[in-house]
């Protein structure tokens, strides 16, 4: 194992894929449920289909950070672009559900109505930090 494998870009990586893992499990949206309002509806963010290339992204970077462990020798895949790879999933599936719920009129505001879709937002923020040190760890190099 190098020391590369213990980086703080790779701590960050896994603390955002943990938040977004979380996150998906909590409530997205909400309609309703207030005085004077139809029934409450609302949803939990991996339900949608949307949201499914992110989960699996989250959980394929906790993966690869796992793969130096495994490993004696330096593995192929574990290489900055992977990382970007599944940021860039990570990014087109939460903007998918975005105007997918933009569309449906469902985008929680005020932010109480769905505490997940923005954690998720803050774990997509924490990814993103965690690649950019990744590749600076790389740089360094």
């Amino acid at each position: 194992m190098d020391r590369s494998a213990t980086s703080r870009g790779r701590w960050l990586v896994a603390i955002g894929a943990i938040i977004i893992v979380g996150a998906l499990f909590l409530q997205w949206w909400q309609i309703g449920g207030g005085v004077g309002e139809l029934t409450r509806r609302s949803d939990i963010g991996i339900s949608d289909w949307h949201v499914y290339p992110m989960f699996l992204a989250a959980i394929a970077s906790l993966l690869l950070i796992t793969l130096p462990y495994a490993s004696e020798r330096p593995v192929a895949i574990d290489h900055p672009l992977a990382y970007l790879g599944l940021l860039i999933v990570v990014l087109v599936s939460y903007a998918m559900d975005v105007v997918s719920l933009a569309q449906a009129q469902k985008i929680p505001i005020p932010p109480l109505l769905g505490p997940g879709f923005w954690i998720a937002a803050v774990g997509i923020g924490a990814l993103a930090r965690g690649v950019f040190e990744v590749f600076e760890d790389r740089r360094r190099i």
